[in-house]
């Protein structure tokens, strides 16, 4: 049996559960998008730079999230990875700051990396970035696409004043185009759609539609810059010309990257941006 097909069957299973317990299909359906199937790092591998920056893990929303910290004595910068990935994915970064000596925080987000968990939530790692953010004065923040999101969204829950540069690399805006992906891929109907967009609300007091980084009123953003390829095929570019045009910043697009944007140029470009 193909992962389509299994895909589409949960999806009917949904469909019919939703009719004889509507709250449970509802829990059920964001548990399956908030898995994480991919991202965690095999205990028995060693990742040098990893292991060099590894600090103690620390508590949040009933997460242990592994921080991680590559002293230097510039400005202060954390990395925020994206959906399935995990700190590792900032290696190229991670030596193009630490060749100007910036003090460099990161953290792997709930049910990646080293962090603890199954599932993961937007609000759970927004949660710990913030915690990081206001522990460390953190003045600079880099996100890949999830981690993009998440780093807006809490800019938005608070002023964070110390956060004077944002990156935004390859990351979506609207919430409602990636709840639209996973509904197509699993084929559920507009009432579990229904009860899944309650669900958020109640939880997050934003439905789908309106969770949108570039719908958000911002106090004191600070200097944004957006990355995004032109050919990315996960978030489309128009994701991105949309938080340019809402909120503003610097947008810079690639050809040929794809969704990762871990290459030299993307690197350079970002260090032009933070000097």
């Amino acid at each position: 049996m193909t992962r389509a097909l299994i895909a589409k069957l949960i999806g009917k299973s949904l469909n019919v559960l939703s009719l004889v317990a509507p709250n449970y299909a509802a829990q059920k359906t964001l548990e399956i998008f908030a898995k994480v199937r991919k991202g965690k790092i095999e205990k028995d591998r060693i990742l040098p730079i990893l292991e060099e920056g590894k600090q103690n893990r620390f508590h949040c929303n009933g997460h242990e999230i592994q921080r991680y910290h590559w002293k230097g004595s510039g400005k202060k910068v954390l990395l925020l990875h994206g959906w399935e990935s995990n700190t590792h994915r900032w290696r190229n970064l991670i030596k193009s700051l630490q060749a100007k000596d910036f003090d460099i925080h990161a953290i792997d987000a709930p049910a990646h990396g080293y962090s603890s968990g199954t599932y993961h939530y937007l609000t759970n790692y927004t949660a710990a970035a913030t915690k990081m953010i206001e522990e460390y004065d953190i003045e600079i923040v880099v996100g890949h696409s999830m981690g993009g999101m998440a780093m807006l969204f809490a800019k938005n829950l608070k002023p964070l004043e110390t956060v004077k540069q944002l990156v935004s690399i390859g990351a979506p805006t609207d919430f409602s185009l990636i709840v639209a992906g996973y509904q197509n891929t699993i084929g559920f109907n507009q009432r579990v759609y229904n009860l899944l967009d309650r669900l958020i609300e109640k939880e997050i007091k934003l439905n789908i539609t309106d969770f949108s980084t570039s719908k958000f009123n911002y106090k004191n953003l600070g200097d944004l810059m957006i990355l995004h390829d032109r050919l990315d095929p996960t978030i489309p570019l128009w994701q991105a010309e949309r938080i340019q045009k809402n909120v503003g910043g610097e947008l810079f697009i690639t050809e040929g990257f794809g969704h990762s944007m871990h290459q030299k140029e993307v690197c350079q470009k970002i260090m032009e941006f933070l000097n």
